[in-house]
């Protein structure tokens, strides 16, 4: 009942080959943009906290 279990575990457990995938320019501008308005943001909210009111 047994036979070929251990074939079949060392198959299923063999680590699989990662696909390396290449960042796109497009990609990395959204994350800039992304990290540049966050940041203005933030800055914003602090000028406005040290307003005197």
């Amino acid at each position: 009942m047994l036979d070929g279990l251990d074939k079949e575990l060392g198959e299923a457990t063999r680590p699989t080959r990662r696909r390396r995938t290449r960042i796109g320019w497009r990609q990395v501008t959204a994350q800039l943009l992304f990290a540049v308005s966050v940041t203005a943001f933030v800055f914003a909210l602090l000028a406005y906290g040290g307003a005197d009111w």
